[in-house]
């Protein structure tokens, strides 16, 4: 508790939202999804967590409304729910916004039909990608040095893709990671760690800006499209930490196997429930299978067998 609460000061985070997904699977193995979102209203139109937008496969209808003041701050509230019921699986792939997918599949048997819902919400992969920021968690909220690690993350990164589209050489590469290590050793020595609050593109511009005559043309405007990617990912990630997420699914037919952290026995509603923490490093998997048995064709079927033994034992005594 107490490292996630650093984790929050750091960030200067002050709001949350609510994030509510609901998912009902119908009879025919298709299902409708129901999104809603509750918090401030500028924290519902960022793109931590975007509802999904009508294109050419899926219409959606969304709706935003004030729901109440609290202490002079407006609450408002975000719907967006699916316009029909689909059968294919929702991927949400956007890596500046939260990456998961919602699959559910029926199969039918003779006797009975098995239901089954899956979905993974992809990890964060915060300690692959931020290692260094862990050691900074415990700083006072004015500190500004996490920012650091972070920027060094984004710069790096966009390098290598970067060579890997324009295959730069590695002397070249060389050169400018040791103008960027230059650059970063003199903001640290004169203690200017608030120059890395701007944005990553110009802090790069800035830091490569001696050696800018010795670089490919373009290469600033190509690397401008790069960082500010690998920017927004960031900023989904630090605005993920202070939203919650409750996934619910309302399956038919009797509940076989679930990983739902509540199940409710009046509607058969499973619930699942996650935050920043469980995405953070590590995949947050869902998973239930139902079964509904056709108890009507299960009785025709022990009667037509009934029926046949007793024609059978009916046609012995006629002999």
């Amino acid at each position: 508790m107490f490292r996630k609460n650093a984790i929050f000061l750091i960030f200067f985070l002050n709001s949350c939202v609510e994030n509510l997904v609901n998912i009902s699977v119908l009879n025919d193995g298709s299902y409708i999804v129901h999104y809603t979102s509750i918090g401030y209203k500028d924290d519902l139109l960022d793109s931590d967590f975007k509802h999904p937008q009508t294109n050419k496969e899926h219409q959606w209808i969304t709706s935003l409304s004030k729901k109440s003041d609290v202490e002079t701050n407006e609450i408002w509230e975000k719907e967006t729910i699916l316009a029909s019921p689909l059968k294919t699986k929702l991927i949400f792939s956007n890596s500046s916004n939260l990456q998961y997918d919602i699959e559910v599949s029926k199969q039918s048997f003779l006797l009975w039909e098995e239901y089954s819902f899956k979905s993974n919400i992809k990890n964060l992969e915060i300690d692959s990608k931020y290692p260094e920021i862990e050691r900074f968690l415990n700083i006072n909220e004015d500190d500004l040095s996490w920012l650091i690690p972070v920027k060094k993350y984004i710069f790096y990164e966009s390098i290598k893709k970067y060579r890997n589209q324009k295959k730069l050489d590695q002397i070249t590469t060389d050169r400018i990671s040791n103008q960027i290590e230059t650059y970063i050793s003199y903001i640290q020595e004169k203690e200017y760690e608030k120059e890395f609050s701007r944005k990553s593109s110009q802090i790069f511009s800035e830091a490569l800006a001696p050696m800018k005559n010795r670089l490919p043309s373009n290469f600033f405007l190509d690397m401008t499209l790069i960082i500010n990617e690998l920017e927004k990912e960031f900023e989904k990630n630090t605005d993920l930490m202070l939203d919650n997420f409750t996934f619910s699914v309302t399956i038919p037919g009797e509940l076989k196997n679930t990983n739902a952290s509540l199940v409710s026995e009046l509607d058969n509603t499973l619930y699942w429930n996650f935050d920043f923490n469980d995405i953070a490093t590590n995949h947050f998997n869902m998973y239930a299978h139902s079964i509904v048995i056709n108890n009507l064709l299960i009785q025709f079927f022990v009667l037509s067998i009934v029926l046949l033994f007793i024609g059978l034992i009916w046609k012995k005594r006629l002999r």
